[in-house]
């Protein structure tokens, strides 16, 4: 007879947490920092808050130029690296957007 202890994604007893599940749901970006988007144009941007809602990395940023608007996106992190982001689906965008209500005062 084998036993094995399973670590499962929310404690049943005590504080044994599943280390990746931990990590979804902390903000991946600490400090705000300037990100390049480059399509057709180079974009310059700089995010100034991340958090994480449904386990999505949410990102603010204001773009360069236009520092009175803001931008609200999801980052796609892979192997510990920024790869993409991507707008947000209007049904997100509207709860995510109270969120950040405290940015605009």
């Amino acid at each position: 007879m084998t036993w094995r202890q399973y670590i499962k994604d929310k404690s049943t007893k005590g504080n044994l947490y599943h280390f990746i599940e931990y990590k979804k749901n902390k903000p991946f970006f600490q400090q705000p920092l300037k990100i390049t988007v480059d399509d057709d144009i180079t974009h310059t941007y700089y995010m100034v808050r991340n958090i994480v809602y449904r386990d999505k990395q949410i990102l603010a940023m204001k773009k360069d130029d236009d520092p009175n608007t803001i931008i609200l996106v999801e980052a796609v992190i892979e192997g510990g690296q920024l790869k993409y982001i991507t707008m947000l689906p209007d049904p997100i965008l509207k709860d995510v957007s109270v969120l950040f209500d405290d940015m605009n005062e």
